[in-house]
């Protein structure tokens, strides 16, 4: 649809149609959320055994002489 050569009463009612039939399409089929970085590799839970793992970590990486 060329708008070229058109005037403000014919280009309205156009641009209008068109909108609809984007929302119509939009409505038809919703964009897709993609998900975040939580719901692809979760979070790890706040218990004993993840913060002991954290502990270890720590404790290796100070043997191993790295620093944080």
């Amino acid at each position: 649809m060329a708008f070229c050569g058109m005037n403000t009463a014919t280009v309205e009612p156009a641009f209008a149609e068109l909108l609809r039939q984007i929302q119509a399409r939009k409505a038809k089929n919703p964009p897709v959320a993609k998900p975040g970085w939580e719901q692809i590799f979760g979070t790890m839970p706040d218990d004993e055994a993840s913060r002991e793992a954290a502990r270890l970590g720590e404790e290796w990486r100070r043997s191993e002489g790295a620093h944080e």
